[in-house]
């Protein structure tokens, strides 16, 4: 009797767990009547309280809390959409949608300035939406564009006000060392990308990110929000 040897096949898999969903809604010039009042209402809003408010920012202008503005004129707008893409975010993920945006506040970023490393730990969601690319001699760059997505690394080496978003688990990769020349998205530990206007980016709120000084001469504005469940 012929004994047939039963043939071993190894197995395996490489698997990508504990994903976090990072929504990119890029708005284009769809909503450009709303960008352009919203440059000139936190401008005026600049004006009339020059000195902001200290937080995460080195620098810059951060305006006082604009939860009595979450209904109102062109804020009002704005958070109505944030509210709509943050629970399309939510549905399209798993998570329970209902959110309402709580606070929202606007930051206007010069040449130097930076904010620091922070997170959004309080709420449930948060993010940054950009009504212009720049401000350069008075003069607003509504820079629409295409095909947004987030690249490794922290800037692109050349320009500075990018926004970064950093791995939770960031000071804890620390015993396996990276092949530099085989990158992957195992290895990444930062992401980062650049404004355009009417682009809208939501992040969990743990995520710890950071936004990098500018180099040129010029300034940023962008509005910051929190979103959570319930009623405000």
């Amino acid at each position: 009797m012929r004994l047939h040897k039963k043939s071993l096949v190894m197995e395996h898999r490489s698997l990508p767990i504990f994903p976090i969903p990072i929504g990119l809604y890029n708005f284009g010039e769809d909503q450009h009547a709303l960008n352009v009042r919203l440059i000139s209402d936190i401008l005026t809003e600049q004006s009339e309280d020059p000195q902001g408010q200290v937080r995460s920012n080195m620098g810059g202008w951060h305006s006082a809390d604009y939860q009595e503005k979450i209904h109102k004129d062109s804020f009002g707008r704005l958070s109505a959409i944030i509210e709509e893409k943050a629970n399309h975010y939510c549905k399209l993920h798993g998570y329970k949608t209902g959110l309402i945006s709580s606070n929202l506040w606007a930051n206007i970023n010069e040449s130097g300035d930076f904010n620091l490393s922070h997170h959004h730990g309080a709420s449930a969601l948060t993010g940054v939406y950009y009504p212009a690319g720049s401000i350069v001699d008075g003069s607003v760059q509504f820079n629409y564009s295409t095909g947004v997505y987030l690249k490794p690394g922290t800037w692109d080496g050349e320009h500075g006000g990018s926004i970064v978003l950093y791995d939770p688990a960031y000071s804890q990769k620390t015993k396996l060392v990276k092949d530099c020349d085989n990158p992957s998205p195992y290895t990444f530990d930062t992401y980062y990308t650049y404004p355009i206007a009417g682009l809208l980016i939501l992040f969990p709120s743990y995520i710890i990110h950071t936004v990098t000084p500018f180099k040129e001469d010029m300034k940023r504005v962008s509005i910051s929000f929190v979103l959570n469940y319930g009623k405000t």
